[in-house]
């Protein structure tokens, strides 16, 4: 039976809107039969992923985090996994998306050297546009599911079982539809300036690794 494990950490507030966007995801893979291992909160620490991953051997890990270029971290910014850390391994034969800052540009291809299948994640800071007057609230945010829908696409493609490829050009689709739609529309002030840090997102993602894998 296919696996997956989501790392969900909730301590701040950019990590509430990462938090709020995957519950959908969480109900998905669920909803079709795929054994879920959803650690969330205080649970998306290092000791759990690492037990977790040992053993139950997911296909699909998807980290929503805080990263830098050369690592992933989770609840209050622990590193769970890093350039220089010993468990890399453990990434072995697995497809990886990592919602988190830079991580793509070197512990990507680290993670691929070391044998994963393929590391998904952006080479560039992901930004995160918010409403001024929502008041951090992911369900009230208007600019911010922008940035998030094209991810939950790319997401959603891979737990379905499409090609990392695929999922990841669907994504930019979204993106690209997202951005056109800042850039033009009056439906609400100052839409255009969200549209350049959107393109960043869009420029930033890449895939490392075995691009026609899948779950």
């Amino acid at each position: 039976m296919k696996c997956i494990l989501f790392s969900r950490p909730k301590h701040d507030d950019t990590m509430e809107y990462l938090y709020h966007y995957s519950k959908e995801l969480i109900k998905l893979s669920e909803s079709i039969g795929i054994t879920t291992i959803n650690l969330e909160k205080e649970a998306a620490n290092k000791k759990f992923v690492v037990e977790r991953i040992i053993s139950q051997n997911p296909d699909l890990i998807i980290f929503n985090g805080h990263g830098s270029s050369r690592t992933i971290s989770g609840h209050k910014d622990e590193i769970l996994f890093s350039c220089d850390d010993k468990n890399l391994d453990i990434l072995k034969g697995k497809i990886i998306y990592s919602l988190t800052c830079s991580s793509a540009s070197k512990l990507g291809i680290e993670s691929v050297n070391r044998g994963a299948l393929v590391f998904i994640g952006y080479k560039y800071d992901f930004a995160v546009g918010r409403d001024p007057d929502s008041e951090a609230s992911p369900r009230r945010d208007k600019i911010a599911k922008f940035f998030f829908e094209p991810s939950n696409i790319l997401s959603s493609f891979l737990i379905h079982g499409k090609t990392a490829k695929i999922a990841v050009n669907k994504a930019k689709e979204k993106m690209m539809e997202n951005i056109s739609y800042l850039s033009m529309t009056r439906d609400f002030p100052d839409a255009i300036h969200y549209a350049p840090y959107l393109y960043g997102n869009y420029a930033g993602l890449i895939i490392r690794g075995h691009e026609e894998a899948s779950i």
